[in-house]
């Protein structure tokens, strides 16, 4: 089964569709993929985390190339590193006897212990990103985590986690340049909206169905990615994401149009997605263990909801209606693919208030999603993909 090669939210879509028709899949990675779009490398990470939990053969094939070295081209893709590290074998199409997928692990092993001696872990490009495998004895970063001998490693704090997300948005902006480095009270939203989802995919994402398992296996990837929007790149957004296009219609008018600024911040999981989660966490309860999708889509509201306090204005709100609220201060974006569900919300039309019903609206079709819901391919745990506008240089 052929990964796209152009990695889009749209094709990666397809790859799933095609993926539930079921059967043992062999993974055939091409060479030289990119995400030149907003989303596409988050849908390819979980489009890759749903491939693994789809069969258990987990067979990936690397194609030849004359021009790159593939092995290397594997580490430097996260789609790539999370196929490749969950898989059970990885061979060569042009010499299929012999199995490369020990020596791809000793050079994640090299990646992984690098990006902990780095500010903004492993680099691309404009792209700055952390693996963190959570099957493997690599799973704590220690950017993320204080180890304590013979504990469970535990996750630093909120403030330790902005100078991370400060570091790697730096180092994707200055790869863009253009932009202003993040500062002030923007600089504590963003670090608030990372601190708070990076704890959600610790608590929620990492884990199987008794919360006492770390997932096997698993793989999570965060990352930040600059984008320059000009005008002839949004009139090409807007035959195939028009939610993000009425999103960058809403920002106009905070930047000049010729061209405007964005951070992309990415995080993924491979666990049990929203519904699977509250599931299994209610096990004992009443619940449909097979909801319907406005079912599906009453859960996913509830996990946003949870922990959601009356007064916003002063931040007292924690997790994910704490990240609504930052949004709404960043002028923000978010889009969301959890289980059969594709959802977005624009926080510049739709900004969050101390009485939100943590409403969302449906990818597919732009109307609120309480009225429409469309149905997606199911997908593996959670893929949060922001987009953040950032000031451009005097």
């Amino acid at each position: 089964m052929d990964f796209p090669k152009t990695i889009t939210i749209e094709a990666c879509e397809q790859f799933m569709v095609k993926l539930q028709s079921g059967g043992e899949q062999i993974l055939e990675l091409p060479v030289d993929t990119f995400a030149p779009a907003f989303g596409g490398l988050a849908s390819a990470v979980q489009a890759a985390n749903t491939w693994v939990r789809a069969g258990e053969q987990r067979q990936v094939l690397i194609r030849p190339s004359a021009k790159r070295d593939v092995l290397a081209d594997i580490l430097e893709r996260p789609h790539k590193f999370a196929a490749a590290m969950c898989a059970k074998s990885i061979t060569m199409a042009d010499n299929p006897d012999v199995d490369v997928r020990a020596n791809i692990n000793l050079q994640a092993r090299d990646a992984i212990e690098g990006q902990a001696r780095s500010p903004y872990g492993q680099q691309r490009g404009r792209l700055s990103w952390f693996a963190f495998v959570d099957h493997s004895s690599k799973a704590f970063d220690r950017n993320f985590y204080i180890e304590k001998p013979g504990e469970i490693a535990e996750p630093r704090q909120a403030e330790q986690l902005k100078a991370v997300i400060k570091a790697m948005v730096e180092k994707s902006m200055s790869v863009a340049a253009g932009a202003r480095p993040l500062s002030g009270d923007r600089l504590d939203s963003l670090g608030r909206i990372f601190y708070e989802l990076f704890l959600n995919t610790h608590q929620h994402g990492s884990r199987g169905l008794a919360r006492s398992e770390w997932l096997r296996p698993g793989v999570r990837i965060l990352y930040t990615h600059g984008l320059n929007l000009d005008d002839a790149s949004s009139a090409n957004i807007a035959d195939r994401q028009p939610a993000l296009q009425q999103y960058l219609k809403s920002t106009e008018s905070q930047e000049a149009r010729e061209r405007r600024r964005f951070v992309e911040l990415g995080i993924v999981d491979s666990g049990l997605g929203y519904c699977g989660r509250w599931l299994a966490d209610h096990a004992q309860t009443e619940l449909n263990p097979e909801p319907s999708l406005a079912e599906e889509y009453q859960i996913f509201r509830k996990c946003f909801q949870f922990r959601q306090t009356s007064t916003q204005r002063d931040s007292k709100g924690n997790g994910l209606p704490a990240v609504m609220e930052k949004l709404t201060r960043l002028s923000g974006f978010l889009r969301v693919r959890s289980g059969r569900l594709a959802l977005y919300r624009n926080f510049v039309d739709s900004p969050y208030t101390s009485d939100d019903e943590c409403g969302f609206y449906d990818w597919a079709s732009g109307e609120p999603a309480i009225d429409t819901v469309t149905e997606m391919a199911g997908c593996a745990g959670v893929s949060i993909t922001l987009l953040i506008p950032l000031e451009a240089k005097s």
